[in-house]
């Protein structure tokens, strides 16, 4: 099963920081995603960065995953010091 992380409002929304799944490509993980949290968490996720095993990819390629891939789901970021 793939590790999945969520950050900051993809977070909250979710109500966890880490789930696992066994979806077999990235589009098919997001699908999962919106089904298994509905709104406002689908809303967050059309503006999040995927990232899958530290790098960055479209969220419409279809990148193979598999039970050792981690993807992290961030949404924007804004502020800093």
């Amino acid at each position: 099963m793939s590790q999945v992380r969520l950050f900051a409002a993809l977070r909250d929304a979710a109500g966890t920081g880490r789930l696992t799944s066994d979806a077999p490509d990235v589009p098919t993980l997001l699908d999962e995603l919106r089904g298994r949290f509905g709104e406002p968490f689908t809303s967050r996720l059309e503006v999040a960065t995927v990232i899958v095993d530290g790098e960055p990819v479209d969220r419409a390629e279809r990148r193979a995953l598999s039970p050792a891939s981690e993807v992290a789901l961030l949404p924007p970021f804004s502020g800093g010091a």
